[in-house]
């Protein structure tokens, strides 16, 4: 009686590799590994990339500074610019580093801004506002509230021309990380019959980088 084999079906070549249906589909650690790195500096780029555009704008960070005490013990509540001068910012203007290290009295009113670079020339526009605090505690605020916010002071005193030559103007620089200087400028009105404060903003990026 003659008998046969059993049908074994096709035989892999001599030398290679056989897959066990367990090990169907996974890829070597040597080929996941190089995949894993490419994707964590993919992340850190996009992660790089929404840091720099909110510190290049001006939605980014803003002071933790929210009080100040002034020279006569009155302790004053602060609103970040980001918040009270938000209509002069926009997607670029001005940098996260300028408009995030300045801030305004809570409780003011805004009764105006002035576009003055109307997207021509360098940024320049104003905010003005109105608050219950004393002409001399708005000064005083400003006075101290600047350096606080790193800015430099470089005038205080009786308002120059460039500010309408009216009332007490604060005057201070600050360098930022877009490469150039800023100016902010106070303008303090006397206080008014009412017992108002009018006091106004100014931020204007100087023409060139020294």
């Amino acid at each position: 009686m003659v008998t046969t084999s059993q049908d074994q079906g096709p035989t892999a070549p001599a030398g290679a590799d056989q897959l066990t249906p367990a090990g169907r589909g996974v890829q070597p650690a040597s080929v996941r590994g190089p995949a894993l790195i490419v994707l964590g500096i993919a992340v850190c780029i996009v992660v790089a990339g929404v840091v720099a555009s909110a510190l290049g704008s001006g939605n980014g960070p803003t002071t933790s500074l929210r009080s100040i005490t002034l020279p006569g013990g009155t302790v004053v509540p602060l609103t970040p610019a980001s918040v009270a001068m938000k209509r002069i910012v926009d997607s670029s203007e001005p940098p996260a580093d300028i408009i995030g290290n300045m801030a305004v009295p809570s409780g003011n009113t805004v009764t105006h801004v002035t576009n003055t670079d109307q997207g021509q020339a360098q940024f320049d526009r104003t905010v003005a506002f109105t608050t219950q605090l004393s002409s001399g505690q708005v000064v005083d605020l400003y006075r101290a509230l600047l350096p606080r916010l790193g800015w430099r002071v470089l005038y205080a005193g009786p308002g120059t021309g460039r500010f309408g030559g009216q009332g007490t103007e604060v005057l201070a620089k600050l360098g930022s990380g877009d490469g150039f200087y800023w100016e902010v400028g106070a303008v303090v009105s006397d206080t008014t019959s009412a017992g108002v404060t009018p006091f106004s903003i100014e931020l204007f990026e100087l023409p060139d980088a020294s």
